[in-house]
């Protein structure tokens, strides 16, 4: 299991950058519209992570290379809608915060799961999964044990600290 959140904080830093390229590219500047203080999105990491736990429990013995990308390809798509669901009606649910609303930019869309941009982050997903997470997978093998469980303890330790921080001084404002 360590190693899953290790891929969630490394995906989710992944996803900070992607978003300050989007930003740049769509509201001229890298704006920071981050939940939490530390450079991470764990939207994105979510969304990745559940796509990787479904290949490595289900997808990676399908036999036939073509359906299992296929699949992969599927499961990436809908991993990343349900990680864009729970975290909009999330936020919106409890924060009263309204992160983004794709009803207004794209057809076909709910508030915070659009056909267009769920697929393209989707697709995103895919090629990060099939491209970039074997060479990951493959350096946090390499890694020695104890590099690992520090790495874990000390990721795991810095995300709690900043979502109890968001949570209570940034969020609720005690």
């Amino acid at each position: 299991m360590r190693k899953y959140f290790i891929y969630l904080m490394f995906y989710s830093v992944g996803g900070f950058i992607l978003e300050r390229f989007i930003n740049l590219f769509f509201l001229g500047s890298f704006y920071d519209n981050s939940v939490l203080i530390g450079p991470y999105q764990p939207l994105y990491g979510a969304g990745i992570l559940m796509a990787i736990i479904v290949y490595d429990f289900f997808l990676k013995h399908i036999p036939n290379n073509i359906v299992k990308y296929l699949s992969l390809l599927i499961v990436a798509i809908i991993t990343t809608g349900i990680s864009e669901a729970v975290t909009g009606y999330g936020m919106a649910h409890f924060y009263n915060m309204q992160l983004w609303d794709y009803r207004d930019y794209f057809p076909i869309s709910l508030q915070y799961v659009g056909i267009i941009p769920t697929s393209l982050f989707g697709v995103l997903s895919f090629l990060v999964i099939v491209f970039i997470h074997p060479f990951v997978k493959r350096f946090l093998n390499l890694m020695p044990g104890v590099i690992r469980r520090n790495m874990f303890r000390i990721l795991l330790f810095v995300f709690i600290i900043d979502i109890v921080y968001t949570m209570f001084f940034r969020l609720i404002k005690i």
